[in-house]
């Protein structure tokens, strides 16, 4: 079976191919920065991801220098016959660096073009380790280098349904961090309980306070607070059934990666993951996925109103 960037979750293939374009960069920056083991991390992993060129450094060099002075030499030679422009001497460097930059870019391409149809079960986990995944895409990814390992003991087209759930879940988790994101902006990060306790010490200095122009700034300070927890009291539910149904679709994914853990330990004879067993787990969570979200759309339009 076959697995490549095109077949993985779209957002995850981006964020992959975007690095894949900045390690090629990296090469230039090698002596300028300074090793640590987030640098050493990702340089393994570059090394895994780009594998060795198509046409080799010095090729590359050789075929740019000899093309710069075949230029340079024709240039020059209409120069002097003036028929060309005395400036048109760099034509010879300019098409030599040209040359360069086209067999490196080629390359590069190439190696994209690769990955986008096959990965190997190590691609994929240095993949992971350079675009800072979530525990949610950490057992994405090993359940897809899984996949890839346990080879011949699954069918090509149960792994390929296994992939298309694993998908799923991956969307829906990526969603519910949207939304988790949106309702802690929305509640200042603040917990209700946080809110009223502000609101009552607001209230006790009001009840302290003689100076009028200081009893109208409290009094705006507490009307300013009282909108925050009603809107804290009305969103933080909402909070918690988002945080609670990321961990059940975190708990998921890691239940689909131990199945196919065990089965990469067990013996040959082992029957792949029961597909429909999963599909059925899915289902179910992506049922209450919805239920969350459309609990979330009621809430906060009730709010706007």
């Amino acid at each position: 079976m076959k697995i490549g960037l095109r077949d993985i979750d779209p957002n995850i293939a981006r964020r992959i191919r975007e690095m894949l374009d900045n390690m090629r960069t990296m090469g230039f920056q090698d002596h300028q920065h300074p090793n640590t083991p987030q640098r050493d991390a990702l340089l393994a992993a570059r090394t895994v991801l780009q594998q060795p060129d198509l046409m080799p450094h010095l090729l590359r060099l050789a075929s740019s220098v000899l093309v710069g002075f075949l230029a340079l030499f024709s240039v020059a030679g209409g120069i002097n016959s003036g028929t060309i422009p005395g400036p048109m001497v760099i034509a010879g460097p300019a098409l030599g660096g040209l040359t360069y930059w086209l067999s490196w870019r080629v390359n590069k391409q190439q190696r994209v073009a690769d990955l986008d149809t096959s990965m190997t079960s190590e691609e994929v986990r240095a993949a992971c380790s350079v675009i800072n995944p979530t525990r949610s895409e950490t057992s994405y990814f090993e359940s897809i280098a899984l996949i890839l390992e346990i080879g011949a003991q699954l069918e090509a087209q149960t792994g390929k349904d296994i992939l298309a759930e694993l998908n799923v879940l991956i969307a829906q988790a990526r969603q519910l961090q949207t939304h988790r994101d949106n309702l802690r902006a929305a509640t200042s990060s603040e917990s209700a309980d946080a809110l009223i306790a502000q609101r009552e010490e607001l209230r006790t200095r009001l009840s302290r306070t003689n100076d009028e122009a200081a009893q109208r700034a409290i009094e705006q300070s507490i009307a300013l607070l009282e909108t925050r927890c009603v809107a804290a009291q009305t969103l933080q539910p909402s909070l918690e059934r988002v945080e609670a149904q990321q961990e059940v679709i975190q708990q998921t994914l890691a239940s689909v990666q131990s199945s196919l853990a065990r089965m990469k330990v067990a013996p040959a004879a082992l029957t792949a993951p029961d597909i429909a067993v999963i599909q059925s787990s899915i289902s179910e969570v992506t049922g209450q996925t919805r239920a969350v979200e459309q609990a979330i759309q009621e809430v906060m339009s009730i709010r706007i109103e």
